[in-house]
Protein backbone atom coordinates (compact mmCIF):
# COMPACT_ATOMS: atom_id res chain seq x y z
CA UNK A 1 0.00 0.00 0.00
CA UNK A 2 3.02 2.01 0.81
CA UNK A 3 4.66 1.83 -2.58
CA UNK A 4 1.09 2.34 -4.27
CA UNK A 5 0.57 5.73 -2.55
CA UNK A 6 4.42 6.56 -3.35
CA UNK A 7 4.01 5.95 -6.97
CA UNK A 8 1.05 8.00 -7.13
CA UNK A 9 2.43 10.82 -5.74
CA UNK A 10 5.43 11.29 -7.92
CA UNK A 11 2.78 10.77 -10.61
CA UNK A 12 1.12 13.73 -9.73
CA UNK A 13 3.97 15.20 -9.37
CA UNK A 14 5.59 14.98 -12.71
CA UNK A 15 1.83 16.21 -13.83
CA UNK A 16 1.69 19.34 -12.02
CA UNK A 17 5.47 20.29 -12.85
CA UNK A 18 4.26 20.68 -16.27
CA UNK A 19 1.62 23.26 -15.32
CA UNK A 20 4.02 24.97 -12.76
CA UNK A 21 4.83 28.87 -12.91
CA UNK A 22 8.59 29.13 -13.36
CA UNK A 23 10.61 31.08 -10.65
CA UNK A 24 11.40 34.50 -10.76
CA UNK A 25 14.84 35.09 -11.30
CA UNK A 26 16.25 38.45 -11.76
CA UNK A 27 18.39 39.58 -14.65
CA UNK A 28 22.00 40.82 -14.93
CA UNK A 29 21.22 44.24 -17.42
CA UNK A 30 25.06 45.28 -17.71
CA UNK A 31 28.19 45.14 -15.42
CA UNK A 32 28.91 48.55 -14.15
CA UNK A 33 32.23 50.24 -13.72
CA UNK A 34 32.22 50.95 -9.63
CA UNK A 35 31.51 54.58 -8.61
CA UNK A 36 33.53 55.79 -5.42
CA UNK A 37 30.47 56.10 -3.28
CA UNK A 38 29.65 52.24 -4.09
CA UNK A 39 33.45 51.54 -2.89
CA UNK A 40 32.68 53.51 -0.36
CA UNK A 41 29.34 51.72 1.18
CA UNK A 42 30.97 48.59 0.26
CA UNK A 43 33.97 49.22 3.02
CA UNK A 44 31.75 51.25 5.65
CA UNK A 45 30.68 49.53 8.62
CA UNK A 46 26.82 48.51 8.22
CA UNK A 47 24.41 49.24 11.33
CA UNK A 48 21.09 47.75 9.72
CA UNK A 49 17.90 47.32 11.96
CA UNK A 50 17.53 45.62 14.99
CA UNK A 51 14.02 44.31 13.67
CA UNK A 52 14.57 43.04 10.11
CA UNK A 53 12.81 40.38 8.01
CA UNK A 54 13.80 38.58 4.68
CA UNK A 55 11.96 36.58 2.62
CA UNK A 56 12.97 34.55 0.00
CA UNK A 57 11.82 31.92 -2.64
CA UNK A 58 13.92 28.97 -3.42
CA UNK A 59 14.06 27.05 -6.53
CA UNK A 60 15.13 24.10 -8.40
CA UNK A 61 15.25 23.75 -12.28
CA UNK A 62 13.44 26.84 -12.18
CA UNK A 63 10.11 25.04 -10.06
CA UNK A 64 9.90 26.87 -6.56
CA UNK A 65 10.42 24.40 -4.31
CA UNK A 66 10.70 26.50 -0.61
CA UNK A 67 10.52 29.43 1.43
CA UNK A 68 13.18 31.08 3.49
CA UNK A 69 13.02 33.45 6.38
CA UNK A 70 15.50 35.08 7.40
CA UNK A 71 14.40 37.77 10.50
CA UNK A 72 16.47 39.42 13.65
CA UNK A 73 14.55 39.54 16.26
CA UNK A 74 16.27 42.16 18.48
CA UNK A 75 18.99 42.65 20.85
CA UNK A 76 18.88 40.36 23.37
CA UNK A 77 21.98 39.66 25.66
CA UNK A 78 24.53 36.51 25.92
CA UNK A 79 27.37 36.27 28.68
CA UNK A 80 26.58 40.49 29.48
CA UNK A 81 26.85 41.35 25.69
CA UNK A 82 24.26 42.66 23.71
CA UNK A 83 23.30 40.21 20.82
CA UNK A 84 21.67 40.84 17.21
CA UNK A 85 19.36 37.42 17.98
CA UNK A 86 18.79 36.18 14.14
CA UNK A 87 16.29 33.37 13.45
CA UNK A 88 16.79 31.48 9.51
CA UNK A 89 13.17 29.34 8.82
CA UNK A 90 13.72 27.19 5.99
CA UNK A 91 11.50 24.70 4.45
CA UNK A 92 9.30 23.68 1.50
CA UNK A 93 6.49 25.09 -0.26
CA UNK A 94 3.15 23.48 0.40
CA UNK A 95 3.09 22.19 -2.93
CA UNK A 96 6.42 20.56 -2.16
CA UNK A 97 5.46 19.29 1.58
CA UNK A 98 3.55 16.71 0.07
CA UNK A 99 6.66 15.21 -0.90
CA UNK A 100 9.36 15.85 1.03
CA UNK A 101 8.57 18.02 4.54
CA UNK A 102 11.85 18.86 5.88
CA UNK A 103 12.17 22.15 7.87
CA UNK A 104 15.27 23.73 9.28
CA UNK A 105 15.67 26.21 11.88
CA UNK A 106 18.45 28.08 12.68
CA UNK A 107 19.55 30.56 15.26
CA UNK A 108 22.43 32.48 15.85
CA UNK A 109 23.33 35.26 18.05
CA UNK A 110 25.79 37.85 17.14
CA UNK A 111 27.91 40.33 19.17
CA UNK A 112 26.34 43.80 17.80
CA UNK A 113 30.54 45.04 18.31
CA UNK A 114 32.35 42.65 16.96
CA UNK A 115 29.65 40.94 14.66
CA UNK A 116 30.98 37.70 16.14
CA UNK A 117 28.46 34.45 16.99
CA UNK A 118 28.36 33.33 20.87
CA UNK A 119 25.56 31.44 20.68
CA UNK A 120 23.88 28.91 17.48
CA UNK A 121 20.82 26.46 17.37
CA UNK A 122 20.22 24.37 14.44
CA UNK A 123 16.99 22.20 14.80
CA UNK A 124 15.86 20.03 11.85
CA UNK A 125 12.67 18.31 11.70
CA UNK A 126 12.09 15.54 9.24
CA UNK A 127 8.79 13.57 9.58
CA UNK A 128 8.66 12.91 13.58
CA UNK A 129 12.51 12.91 13.86
CA UNK A 130 13.79 16.30 15.14
CA UNK A 131 17.90 16.77 15.37
CA UNK A 132 19.03 19.57 17.81
CA UNK A 133 22.89 21.57 17.74
CA UNK A 134 23.81 23.72 19.85
CA UNK A 135 26.89 26.06 19.88
CA UNK A 136 28.51 27.82 22.51
CA UNK A 137 31.29 29.80 21.68
CA UNK A 138 33.98 31.02 24.10
CA UNK A 139 35.91 33.73 22.16
CA UNK A 140 38.56 34.68 24.64
CA UNK A 141 39.86 31.16 25.26
CA UNK A 142 39.09 30.52 21.42
CA UNK A 143 37.14 27.22 22.16
CA UNK A 144 33.80 26.16 21.10
CA UNK A 145 31.20 23.81 23.07
CA UNK A 146 29.02 21.75 20.60
CA UNK A 147 26.37 19.94 22.48
CA UNK A 148 23.62 17.32 20.57
CA UNK A 149 20.03 15.91 21.59
CA UNK A 150 21.38 12.27 21.91
CA UNK A 151 23.69 14.13 24.64
CA UNK A 152 27.04 13.92 22.72
CA UNK A 153 28.67 16.76 23.55
CA UNK A 154 32.58 17.63 21.47
CA UNK A 155 35.17 20.65 22.12
CA UNK A 156 36.62 22.67 18.95
CA UNK A 157 39.33 24.79 18.79
CA UNK A 158 38.13 28.03 16.67
CA UNK A 159 40.28 30.83 15.78
CA UNK A 160 38.65 34.66 15.54
CA UNK A 161 37.67 34.03 11.66
CA UNK A 162 35.41 31.00 12.60
CA UNK A 163 32.03 31.80 12.30
CA UNK A 164 28.70 30.08 12.03
CA UNK A 165 26.67 28.50 9.22
CA UNK A 166 24.61 31.71 9.83
CA UNK A 167 26.02 34.35 11.59
CA UNK A 168 28.62 35.24 8.70
CA UNK A 169 26.62 36.28 6.38
CA UNK A 170 25.58 38.77 9.10
CA UNK A 171 28.99 39.63 9.68
CA UNK A 172 30.22 41.10 6.25
CA UNK A 173 27.01 42.85 6.19
CA UNK A 174 27.86 44.59 9.32
CA UNK A 175 32.06 44.86 8.56
CA UNK A 176 31.99 45.82 4.99
CA UNK A 177 33.37 44.45 1.73
CA UNK A 178 36.47 45.61 -0.43
CA UNK A 179 35.98 45.33 -3.99
CA UNK A 180 38.50 42.68 -5.85
CA UNK A 181 38.99 41.25 -2.39
CA UNK A 182 39.40 37.51 -1.54
CA UNK A 183 38.04 37.25 2.17
CA UNK A 184 39.41 33.63 4.02
CA UNK A 185 37.30 32.49 6.73
CA UNK A 186 36.14 29.36 8.00
CA UNK A 187 32.27 27.94 9.74
CA UNK A 188 31.69 25.62 12.41
CA UNK A 189 29.59 22.77 11.21
CA UNK A 190 28.62 19.42 12.75
CA UNK A 191 31.33 19.55 14.99
CA UNK A 192 34.13 20.69 12.30
CA UNK A 193 35.56 23.53 11.13
CA UNK A 194 35.45 24.06 6.87
CA UNK A 195 37.61 26.61 5.45
CA UNK A 196 35.71 29.27 3.32
CA UNK A 197 36.91 31.67 0.42
CA UNK A 198 35.58 34.61 -0.70
CA UNK A 199 35.95 36.50 -3.96
CA UNK A 200 34.11 39.82 -4.20
CA UNK A 201 33.35 40.54 -7.93
CA UNK A 202 32.21 43.40 -9.98
CA UNK A 203 29.17 45.51 -9.87
CA UNK A 204 26.72 44.98 -12.03
CA UNK A 205 23.05 46.32 -12.85
CA UNK A 206 20.34 43.94 -11.88
CA UNK A 207 16.59 44.07 -13.08
CA UNK A 208 13.83 43.06 -10.29
CA UNK A 209 10.64 41.71 -10.42
CA UNK A 210 9.16 45.06 -10.04
CA UNK A 211 10.49 47.05 -12.64
CA UNK A 212 13.95 48.36 -10.42
CA UNK A 213 17.11 48.08 -11.54
CA UNK A 214 19.92 47.93 -8.59
CA UNK A 215 23.54 48.18 -8.16
CA UNK A 216 24.58 44.86 -6.53
CA UNK A 217 27.44 43.15 -6.28
CA UNK A 218 28.71 40.03 -7.11
CA UNK A 219 30.46 37.78 -4.13
CA UNK A 220 31.72 33.85 -4.96
CA UNK A 221 31.35 31.24 -2.22
CA UNK A 222 34.06 28.12 -2.22
CA UNK A 223 34.54 25.44 0.27
CA UNK A 224 33.91 21.40 0.39
CA UNK A 225 30.91 22.41 3.16
CA UNK A 226 29.07 23.52 0.01
CA UNK A 227 30.16 20.59 -2.04
CA UNK A 228 28.81 18.81 0.34
CA UNK A 229 25.19 20.15 1.43
CA UNK A 230 24.31 21.75 -2.19
CA UNK A 231 26.43 19.23 -4.65
CA UNK A 232 27.94 22.19 -6.44
CA UNK A 233 31.54 24.30 -6.93
CA UNK A 234 30.38 27.35 -5.92
CA UNK A 235 27.67 29.53 -4.80
CA UNK A 236 27.52 33.00 -6.09
CA UNK A 237 25.63 35.81 -4.13
CA UNK A 238 24.04 39.57 -5.57
CA UNK A 239 24.17 41.93 -2.42
CA UNK A 240 22.95 45.51 -3.13
CA UNK A 241 25.48 48.03 -2.94
CA UNK A 242 24.10 50.55 -0.72
CA UNK A 243 24.38 50.65 3.49
CA UNK A 244 22.44 47.39 4.38
CA UNK A 245 24.52 45.05 1.95
CA UNK A 246 21.54 42.90 1.82
CA UNK A 247 21.20 39.70 -0.19
CA UNK A 248 19.21 39.77 -3.26
CA UNK A 249 20.19 36.39 -4.76
CA UNK A 250 21.62 33.68 -4.46
CA UNK A 251 22.54 30.59 -7.32
CA UNK A 252 24.55 27.44 -7.75
CA UNK A 253 24.85 25.07 -9.93
CA UNK A 254 23.89 21.54 -8.58
CA UNK A 255 23.86 18.32 -9.51
CA UNK A 256 19.96 18.17 -9.27
CA UNK A 257 19.76 21.42 -11.55
CA UNK A 258 20.32 25.09 -10.75
CA UNK A 259 19.39 26.37 -7.52
CA UNK A 260 18.27 29.75 -6.87
CA UNK A 261 16.86 31.78 -4.15
CA UNK A 262 15.62 35.15 -4.33
CA UNK A 263 14.62 37.69 -2.48
CA UNK A 264 10.67 38.77 -2.53
CA UNK A 265 10.34 41.14 0.41
CA UNK A 266 11.89 42.86 3.11
CA UNK A 267 10.58 43.92 6.59
CA UNK A 268 12.44 46.70 8.80
CA UNK A 269 11.21 48.68 11.76
CA UNK A 270 13.59 51.15 12.60
CA UNK A 271 14.76 51.13 16.30
CA UNK A 272 15.26 54.61 18.25
CA UNK A 273 18.10 56.64 17.19
CA UNK A 274 18.21 54.97 13.52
Amino acid sequence: MNLILTICKYWVLIALLGTTACAYRPRIITQCIPQAEQCLIMKEPAHFSSKEKLMYSASLGGIPSANLVLEIKGIEQVNNRDCYHIVANAGPNSFFSFFYNIKYQVETYIDKDSGLSLKFYKKKTFRKKVNEETIIFDRDKKMAQCEYNDKRKKEVIINQDTHDLLSFLYYFRMKGLEPDKTYDFSILYNGKIWPFKMKVNGVYLMKLRDGRCVNVFSVKLTSELISKIMGASALDAFVSADAMRTPIFFTAKTRMGQSDSVLLNIECIKSAGQ
